[in-house]
């Protein structure tokens, strides 16, 4: 995005945009958005995929760079996404150098696994979280559950909530005779891909046959295969690696329900897009799930693990209609009120020119 005298530089730090996953869906957006009125957003990618020395070189090349944009004051301000982990770390050496440069710096949690990631840090190293956190201008969260766990850790930090966001449609595309119970994200223990084979298992005989699951998403793929295959239901459930996003629109306008039985989260992508897409959710009430998802009105909760919940969920949702179909309304209406791109990005530009 090019830049003129008259615009406000905001210089943008996530992984490269080839890196999967629901941060990068969001600065995707964020990208691809058309009205940024004042803002010019310079994005410098810090992460790329690939093993740790790949990694890093990226890093150690990239670093200099930023380092010259602050010191030379050819920005005005930083967002950073950041995660947990490596993630942490890199942003929290940009977020000093912008901060010796006297550049506001906006601090954009995504990390789903934040309170493990702090929980086995030394002591020292949480004194570090803590006064990186401490430092920025403002760390922004994705729900007010999140905003209320990190003030118990981080006291005198600034934090606000800011919910996850997706381009909403106009109106609501939902199917309710779809046949296609979609899956979306990386496959493994930690987002439930295997408590759903096992659940789906369980109630494939009490359901119509028309009935499919889709599991889309890259991870531990051979694994997932291996638990269908000893199930007996490769012709019900499909693991179709990463889907991209021509792909995944297909797959969502034939999704009768999306179902995400995490362990950890933060605000998923993947069941914002649902949502707009009308399509009633099937998750745990964990993190910020259960302030989109609302039990019995757009969708249905479980407890993380609950193996017979879900399959009796499924049943539920899955012998009725009707109940879908209302379930579908209210969701798209949700998003269409709160959960909009534009409402989302609006709020962005009040928070940039507070800064």
């Amino acid at each position: 995005m090019k830049s003129t005298a008259s615009q406000i530089r905001v210089l943008m730090c996530c992984s490269s945009l080839d890196v999967k996953g629901g941060m990068v869906s969001v600065v995707k957006n964020y990208l691809s958005y058309p009205d940024w009125d004042e803002f010019n957003i310079d994005f410098v990618p810090t992460h790329v995929p690939g093993n740790k020395v790949r990694v890093a070189a990226h890093f150690a090349l990239t670093l200099p760079k930023i380092r010259h944009m602050l010191r030379k004051h050819e920005v005005d301000l930083v967002h950073l996404h950041v995660a947990e982990r490596g993630s942490f770390w890199r942003k929290a050496m940009i977020a000093e150098e912008a901060k010796k440069s006297g550049i506001p710096v906006v601090f954009h949690h995504h990390a789903a696994e934040f309170e493990p990631f702090f929980a086995g840090l030394s002591p020292d190293a949480q004194e570090k979280v803590e006064k990186v956190c401490n430092d920025v201008d403002v760390n922004l969260v994705l729900s007010d559950s999140i905003k209320r766990s990190m003030e118990q850790h981080f006291p005198n930090a600034r934090f606000k909530v800011l919910y996850n966001a997706v381009p909403t449609y106009g109106r609501n595309l939902y199917n309710p005779d779809a046949d296609t119970i979609v899956f979306m994200g990386r496959l493994g223990e930690r987002k439930g891909t295997f408590d759903l084979i096992k659940a789906f298992s369980t109630v494939a005989s009490r359901i119509d046959s028309k009935y499919h699951v889709a599991l889309c998403g890259d991870g531990d793929i051979d694994a997932a295969r291996s638990q269908i295959d000893e199930l007996g239901l490769s012709d019900r459930i499909a693991c179709l690696g990463w889907v991209d996003s021509k792909q995944r629109e297909r797959i969502l306008n034939d999704a009768v329900l999306n179902v995400l039985p995490s362990y950890n989260e933060g605000l998923p992508m993947s069941i914002l897009e649902a949502m707009a897409h009308g399509i009633p959710t099937i998750s745990t009430n964990i993190a910020a799930i259960p302030e989109v998802v609302q039990s019995g009105v757009n969708g249905m909760l479980i407890e993380p693990g609950d193996i017979d919940a879900l399959g009796d969920a499924l049943t539920s949702l899955l012998d009725d209609a009707d109940d879908r179909k209302q379930m579908s309304d209210a969701a798209f209406e949700l998003i269409e009120s709160t959960y909009s791109l534009d409402a989302h990005m609006k709020q962005v530009k009040e928070l940039y020119r507070l800064c």
